[in-house]
């Protein structure tokens, strides 16, 4: 079996100029934004970096990676359940 890719990229050409959405493996680029927070997603905020040390940028970057993740976890049929401790019930999480 050929990869299709492969013999496009040996032959010197290139799969992603035919099709430039095609590279969902590649990194995106950093960008900038301004985001206005609520009174409480600020204390959020500061509550993260207390607890974990990490500068603004670091805490919203990964807050919205885990977001995401969560999303699609809890997306049907799937759900997200949490557990406060080891010896807890489950409880079903549902984000609003």
């Amino acid at each position: 079996m050929t990869n299709p890719r492969a013999a496009s990229d040996a032959a010197g050409g290139s799969a992603d100029a035919e099709d430039p959405g095609r590279r969902a493996d590649a990194a995106p680029q950093s960008e900038r934004v301004t985001v206005n927070l609520t009174g409480k997603a600020v204390q959020a905020l500061q509550r993260l970096q207390e607890q974990t040390g990490y500068n603004k940028t670091d805490c919203i970057n990964r807050a919205l990676i885990i977001a995401g993740e969560i999303e699609g976890m809890s997306r049907d049929p799937g759900a997200f359940y949490w557990r406060e401790t080891p010896e807890s019930d489950l409880m079903l999480v549902r984000f609003v």
